[in-house]
């Protein structure tokens, strides 16, 4: 019964670095610059919906409506550079 002990541990020991892995993390320089890009692309389409707002509100329905697929197009784009800024890791995987 020790016997069996012995040569699974020992199996397990002589597995175990084959198994190892190492992932280093480092913070992604480009993350921040694309949070910036996302924060003014919000900030343009919140400008674009009120400027929207404010010409339904004097009865010039097409510029209103050009105004806010702008804003569509500006929310789009943030969407996108958050997801850059979340998908790009800085993560270095060695050992697999």
């Amino acid at each position: 019964m020790r016997t069996t002990y012995a040569i699974a541990l020992a199996t397990f020991l002589a597995a175990g670095p084959a198994m190892a892995q190492v992932v280093i993390e480092t913070p992604n320089p480009a993350a921040a610059y694309h949070q910036e890009q996302a924060n003014q692309d919000r900030a343009a389409a919140r400008a674009e919906h009120r400027d929207a707002q404010a010409q339904a509100a004097v009865g010039n329905y097409g510029a209103a409506a050009q105004e806010q697929a702008q804003a569509r197009q500006d929310w789009h784009a943030a969407n996108r550079q958050e997801d850059r800024a979340q998908s790009s890791s800085g993560a270095i995987v060695i050992g697999r």
